[in-house]
């Protein structure tokens, strides 16, 4: 099996993003029932979200790779398609990982859900700068981890709760978010969100598996909607108007 080292174990992560976003009073009753906190598989179909959803990121798109979607995790291992070794390899060695993450997202719009492109985020090492700290301006609605253990073991406090949750290497979670709508002197701040957050700890590896065009066919991030996952549910939590 080919592979790529790296100099320092890199932790992967898995995000799926799936939310219902609107204006104005609550609307839940125009929506078709299962519609809002939808957890099942992907029925969405490709197609573009409107800009002002780019606040579930808190910086623009980042890019390593130049063909889209060619990382992922085959067979649960984190994966690079072999014909984009080269160019990992030059990105790599002016920009040691600190982490990878790869990012699925989809919306409800129009009476119907619509996806956008996997993206790849991640973070790089910076010397005196203590790891995984910079992961939460990469991910969605800024997800923010901490190292627990040798492992690859996370905290998070997300999506700003009082209490640090456990994120254990090989588990995907699911976390369910009720943002309302903030004005303030009148002006939108935060539009009502229903949010659906798929998460995999992947843990920390020393080398990505390189695998063939047909290998990598069949991976879909949308794929932990349809994994066993444990819940954690902040509908009801205090904090009403922020997620992350």
């Amino acid at each position: 099996m080919d592979s790529i080292p790296f100099t320092d174990p890199v932790l992967f992560l898995e995000f799926f993003v799936r939310e219902v976003t609107y204006f104005g009073s609550d609307q839940s009753a125009k929506f078709p029932a299962g519609t809002l906190f939808y957890q099942g598989e992907s029925q969405a179909r490709s197609g573009q979200l409107p800009s002002f959803r780019e606040d579930a990121f808190w910086e623009k798109p980042q890019t390593i790779l130049p063909r889209e979607k060619s990382f992922g995790f085959v067979d649960g291992q984190p994966s690079l398609l072999a014909s984009q070794k080269g160019y990992f390899l030059d990105w790599i060695e002016k920009n040691p990982l600190d982490a990878l993450l790869c990012i699925g997202r989809e919306a409800w719009m129009e009476d119907q859900w619509i996806r956008e492109n996997d993206r790849e985020a991640f973070s790089v090492l910076h010397p005196g700068i203590s790891r995984f700290t910079d992961i939460v301006n990469h991910a969605p609605f800024r997800f923010n981890v901490w190292e627990q253990d040798e492992a690859g073991s996370l905290l998070t406090s997300f999506p700003g709760s009082e209490v640090r949750q456990t994120l254990e290497v090989g588990n995907t979670y699911l976390f369910l978010c009720r943002q309302e709508e903030y004005k303030d002197q009148g002006y939108l701040v935060n539009p009502n969100r229903n949010l659906v957050l798929f998460v995999k700890n992947h843990g920390l590896h020393r080398a990505i598996r390189l695998v063939s065009k047909a290998e990598f066919e069949g991976y879909d991030v949308a794929n932990l909607c349809t994994e066993p996952y444990k819940l954690r549910d902040h509908r009801k939590s205090r904090f009403k108007y922020l997620l992350g």
